[in-house]
């Protein structure tokens, strides 16, 4: 058994919960400082028990409530773009400017009376 002892957590499945989180963002969600935090994410010292499983129930709840609320799982789609499959939009001819378009503040008013 990798772990026997019960006091202390997997710190890999840790940083797999703690990917992408900022280090100070890490450390205000576990009420730890942000020295304490790194040295678990560089195994420099040893992860509490609890924290592996607040990790993994706080990303359930999360999830749980983007389903609640119809909300998709917000995946990153990776892959390659071909030149076939973007489609750029066509311009549109330009138009030409109608006499009807102008506004009455355009003409002055002491040439338009004469």
């Amino acid at each position: 058994m990798r772990f026997p002892n019960l006091r202390y957590g997997n710190p890999t499945e840790f940083a797999h919960y703690a990917m992408g989180i900022p280090l100070k963002d890490l450390a205000r969600i576990l009420r730890r400082d942000e020295r304490t935090v790194s040295d678990w994410l560089r195994a420099k010292k040893r992860v509490p028990w609890w924290v592996p499983e607040y990790m993994r129930l706080r990303q359930m709840e999360q999830a749980d409530i983007r389903r609640q609320m119809n909300m998709t799982a917000i995946d990153t789609k990776m892959g390659v773009v071909r030149g076939d499959v973007i489609e750029l939009a066509t311009r549109r001819p330009k138009k030409e400017p109608q006499v009807t378009d102008l506004r009455l503040d355009d003409f002055d008013p002491i040439t338009a009376a004469n």
